[in-house]
């Protein structure tokens, strides 16, 4: 890792509040194009996502491992006049706040936007929820597949008669995050150019029904639901999963007439070119379920390996379905473009995150710090925004002072 190279956000200080995966999956997209993201955290069991799921290496959860990358940690009690006091003071001097609490959150703990923008006019503040900082089902309890339920994600995915699915991945999570960085980057522009901070905010159902684009036009155009498809497409056909003779899957898209007609080359089916069902997308999709049947059964004289092969050499889009741990670990595309990385944590070793999915050129990302050990840059970072060594020890509970203040503040 090198701490010394700089990136196209270096330079820029961001106050980072948020927990679980949205907002600290966005502020690692801003940490690793040089910002200095500072993660505050609880004092006693820091960042909730510490603490979840059923993998730790070293005392530390995979699930945080993977998300919080070229940050610093500082534990400060927000709920106490001091901590927020403290809180009030670094923001006097940071570029960004990022948040992502319940809305209403920051304000009863008094460090909402308008207590920031007191004391830094420019401040950019920025907020990420589940569904919005006002509405109906703003104060739920919610995370991503909550959200995927509200928005219909879930309802549209599964098999065809089969239940609703959750995605495989958490989408809204990241949609939100990727959102987040996009709206704080350039607020920070427009702070550049006119001068003015200002407070944004996204959430995960925004997110979510963003990437639903273009089913919107089609839901509402037609004043139906799409329908469950297993892996098929409401609007395009072929175009789904098909097994091999091996008994795995592949998956064949053919978009456009081109592709169409390349799959019926390859497959020495020139007849159902000419075959009325199956003439246009809009035939094939209203025949979809004969056209499927007999691609099945073509299907099945070879092995997927060979279907790909064949298929892509016939410029047909397909792939073999894989499994994650097959991707991540043998994939030669995904090797070849350097997709997972390596860094030396202090208690859990050797530990592999995603990378940055974007390529800057000319101003490369840089893996310059592990995920931080809670804490572990408490007594750093306060020194650089000015505290003094007496203040940093009233902060973290261990003088002699402090514990005067409470015996008196009893009597």
């Amino acid at each position: 890792m090198d701490k010394n190279q700089t990136g196209p956000l270096s330079g820029y200080r961001i106050l980072d509040l948020t927990v679980m995966t949205a907002g600290p999956v966005g502020t690692v997209l801003l940490a690793d194009l040089g910002a200095d993201v500072i993660k505050v955290e609880e004092p006693r069991a820091g960042d909730l996502s510490r603490n979840l799921g059923n993998q730790f290496v070293g005392g530390e959860s995979v699930q945080f491992l993977s998300q919080n990358r070229n940050k610093r940690s500082i534990r400060l009690d927000l709920k106490s006049p001091k901590g927020r006091d403290a809180f009030l003071r670094m923001a006097e001097h940071a570029d960004v706040v990022v948040e992502n609490f319940r809305p209403g959150t920051v304000e009863r703990l008094g460090i909402g936007y308008d207590a920031v923008k007191a004391v830094n006019p420019k401040i950019v503040y920025a907020s990420v929820s589940a569904f919005g900082q006002s509405g109906p089902y703003a104060a739920w309890p919610a995370n991503d597949p909550i959200v995927q339920a509200v928005a219909g994600l879930m309802d549209m995915t599964g098999e065809a008669g089969g239940n609703p699915v959750r995605l495989g991945a958490p989408l809204p999570d990241f949609g939100a995050a990727a959102l987040l960085a996009f709206g704080i980057s350039t607020a920070l522009l427009h702070r550049e150019r006119h001068g003015v901070g200002q407070k944004i905010d996204t959430s995960l159902l925004s997110a979510a029904l963003f990437s639903t684009i273009p089913r919107d036009g089609e839901t509402l155009r037609s004043g139906k639901a799409p329908e469950r498809l297993g892996s098929g497409h409401p609007t395009m056909v072929p175009y789904r999963n098909y097994q091999g003779a091996d008994g795995h899957y592949f998956f064949a898209a053919c978009f456009t007439e081109k592709f169409w007609q390349n799959l019926c080359h390859a497959l020495d089916r020139e007849d159902l070119l000419s075959d009325e069902r199956f003439i246009g997308n809009t035939a094939r999709t209203a025949n979809r379920h004969a056209l499927d049947a007999l691609l099945e059964q073509e299907f099945l004289r070879h092995p997927a390996d060979h279907w790909v092969a064949h298929l892509s050499a016939a410029d047909v889009p397909c792939a073999k379905v894989q499994d994650y741990h097959t991707a991540l670990t043998l994939d030669p595309q995904i090797q070849h473009n350097g997709t997972v990385v390596e860094l030396d944590h202090p208690r859990a070793g050797k530990v592999t995150n995603i990378a940055s999915p974007v390529n800057f050129h000319g101003s490369p990302v840089a893996y310059r710090r592990p995920p931080p050990v809670l804490g572990e840059h408490t007594v750093e970072v306060l020194l650089e925004f000015g505290f003094s060594d007496d203040e940093i020890a009233v902060l973290e509970g261990r003088t002699a002072g402090l514990q005067t203040e409470k015996k008196e503040a009893v009597s």
